[in-house]
């Protein structure tokens, strides 16, 4: 034991730098953060007391790296690593001295810093002790816990391959490659079968064998939440994956270690095998980037002549360059002929396994398996978008058979054809699990969306507003895309407003989305971390328009009811490529006659406010910029607009 604490302590001494750079680090973040007198509203995501730290995220990554790769420093020369090996210790002692220092250097200033950080933020005001002391040492917890899951992936990178750019390869492809696949195995499955939209299992794929995406989702570094509002249950699944994936990079780090021959061998990897694997891991994923590359090229969808294009002349060029890199020889380009015949049956394997998951995804399910149902038209761009109108949508009881009907015999699976519109759904299945499809609802048909649209569950699903209860913690505004105000309003008012403006949203047509366009807008913002809501007021919101005129905004003025000065007319013509199109512009004029000006206002609406130009149809090709006087009638101000057709 007395031997083992001396051999802690010289592989300690060895890493004095990097002890005084994780104290350096952190300490600097409690320096400056104690240094603010205010919190900046623009700033509030940098200062968080829990988990979604983003400095403290950064820092993890970071060192994970750094120490990982320098964890056995002698294992960089011969001489060093003969006499380590010699010492009379076990390869078992020595990982685990190195392991352990590496522990300690990155959790005890985390843990001490992270501690301070919560403390200056309690006496700034910004926090309270009794809402965010938990989540405050989950910050520590889970902290720890990715740079295990890191220094393990890069210390794995370090073990298998005998060279610092190799080594660093292997760290980009274990950290970013299973993302990168992925992403583009979802991409060729939804050229492959138009019907594709959406897999939880790809999803979730995505997120636990991808290991940033992973340390993403556990600590919760993209919420907008402070400690108090971090939930634990949110991302326990996570966490709980990611102390997985630390003993098990740490258990296997061990073992190869353990095994790891002391002398340099041939090649760049210290195994044949992990040179198979970094070969038909990187054949695989270029292979994927070249098929998807090229169905850019088929405008009309899924190409199989393209595909074997592909793998007929990209398989060989990446085998060639694999050989140069994995050989560090030009002269290897055309080589491996064997490895060149497993690499074509590898892609072909892979191509038909996607072809297969393809033809099965997106299909309609029969009717007695489906128990809800959701719905959204992303052409609809005055709702929600459209993953998010599927995850708050539920269509069940009497609804459901009249919506799974009206997908069944007006909606197509075969792909867009001219004037038609994209269609999502999902499917919630009687034995739990959801599908998700994507069809194409004809131009002609369009006019049947009323029924759906019509439907509470839906319309609850699509519009934010109808699902909120309360404004206590928001302040309102209104916009005509001309003007904009923050409502002084007290909580009885504001409150009043949103039931008349719930009530007109319920009464609302499918018809008259696509007949009138808005006149204003209301913005709901939320004074904590809510996420603001936003609802566009229509000509025919008698109850909306009531109640704010009563609070003094004159909601329905349009644009012609201002006085205009001069509009400026830029009209525009599309140049269609191959593989691009260009905008330029053909002509401008400015109009400057009073009753010419006059004619035109009366068909131009604010370009804020066209938001769902596809189904209310706008000239797009044309611009018209409106110079106006404000209400007082001081300020000449400008407004894009559009024209309908």
């Amino acid at each position: 034991m007395k031997r083992f604490k001396g051999l802690v302590w010289e592989d300690l001494k060895s890493k004095l730098g990097m002890v005084a750079a994780a104290w350096y680090s952190m300490g600097m973040f409690c320096f400056v953060f104690s240094m603010k007198t205010t919190i900046p509203t623009g700033e509030v995501r940098s200062l968080y007391v829990g988990p979604g730290n983003t400095s403290f995220f950064a820092v993890m990554v970071l060192f994970g790296i750094l120490m990982g790769a320098g964890a056995f420093r002698y294992l960089r020369s011969g001489p060093a690593t003969d006499l380590y090996f010699g010492l009379p210790f076990t390869r078992q002692q020595l990982f685990v001295a190195g392991w352990v220092n590496n522990l300690l250097i990155f959790a005890v200033p985390l843990i001490v810093c992270r501690l301070l950080f919560f403390q200056i933020s309690l006496a700034m005001g910004y926090s309270r002790y009794e809402e965010s002391a938990f989540s405050a040492w989950m910050g520590c917890l889970v902290a720890v816990l990715g740079f295990l899951s890191v220094m393990g992936w890069s210390m794995l990178s370090y073990l298998l391959a005998q060279n610092n750019g190799y080594r660093l390869g292997l760290l980009v492809l274990f950290l970013a490659g299973p993302g990168v696949a992925l992403r583009q195995i979802e991409k060729l499955l939804g050229a492959m079968a138009p019907s594709f939209y959406h897999s939880d299992l790809l999803e979730d794929l995505k997120v636990y064998l991808s290991p940033l995406s992973l340390l993403t989702a556990a600590t919760g570094v993209q919420e907008y939440a402070d400690g108090s509002t971090w939930i634990l249950e949110e991302h326990l699944p996570y966490i709980t994956a990611l102390t997985g994936w630390a003993i098990l990079l740490t258990i296997l780090c061990l073992l190869i270690f353990c095994i790891r021959p002391a002398e340099r061998t041939r090649g760049v990897f210290t195994f044949r095998p992990v040179e198979w694997g970094v070969r038909y891991g990187c054949l695989i994923l270029a292979g994927l980037w070249f098929v998807n590359g090229l169905q850019t090229f088929a405008f009309g969808g899924f190409s199989t002549a393209l595909t074997g294009c592909a793998v007929l002349f990209g398989v060989p060029i990446v085998h060639g360059l694999l050989n140069m890199i994995l050989a560090f020889d030009a002269r290897k380009f055309v080589s491996a002929k064997g490895h060149l015949l497993a690499e074509f049956g590898v892609m072909i394997l892979v191509l038909g396994l996607l072809s297969m998951l393809g033809s099965r995804s997106g299909k309609l399910p029969a009717a007695e398996e489906i128990r809800a149902m959701a719905v959204a038209l992303p052409v609809l761009a005055s709702g929600d978008d459209g993953g998010g109108v599927l995850e708050q949508m539920r269509i069940e009881g009497e609804a459901l058979p009249d919506t799974y009907q009206w997908i069944r015999f007006v909606c197509g699976e075969e792909g867009r054809e001219e004037d038609s519109y994209e269609l999502l759904v999902r499917y919630e299945l009687i034995n739990g699990q959801s599908k998700y499809g994507r069809y194409w609802l004809p131009g002609y048909a369009l006019d049947t969306f009323e029924d759906i649209f019509a439907k509470e569950a839906y319309k609850k699903g699509t519009y934010a507003a109808l699902r909120m209860d309360n404004l206590k913690y928001r302040e309102v505004r209104w916009t005509n895309g001309i003007e904009q105000y923050t409502l002084d309003l007290d909580e009885e008012e504001r409150q009043a407003l949103l039931m008349a403006y719930q009530e007109d949203l319920e009464d609302l047509t499918f018809a008259e989305i696509r007949l009138r366009t808005p006149v204003g807008r209301l913005d709901f913002v939320a004074t904590k971390n809510q996420g603001d809501v936003s609802g566009h007021i229509y000509p025919g919101f008698s109850k909306t328009l009531r109640v704010l005129s009563q609070y003094g905004i004159a909601a329905g003025k349009r644009v012609k009811d201002y006085e205009i000065d001069r509009i400026v007319v830029d009209r525009y013509l599309i140049k269609v490529g191959l593989l691009y199109h260009v905008r330029y512009m053909a002509d401008q004029r400015t109009i400057t006659d009073k009753q010419e000006i006059g004619e035109l206002a009366k068909e131009l609406f604010a370009e804020e406010l066209c938001v769902d130009a596809q189904l209310d149809r706008k000239d797009r090709n044309t611009e018209y910029t409106v110079y106006y006087r404000d209400s007082a009638g001081q300020t000449v101000r400008n407004v894009k607009c559009l024209k309908g057709l």
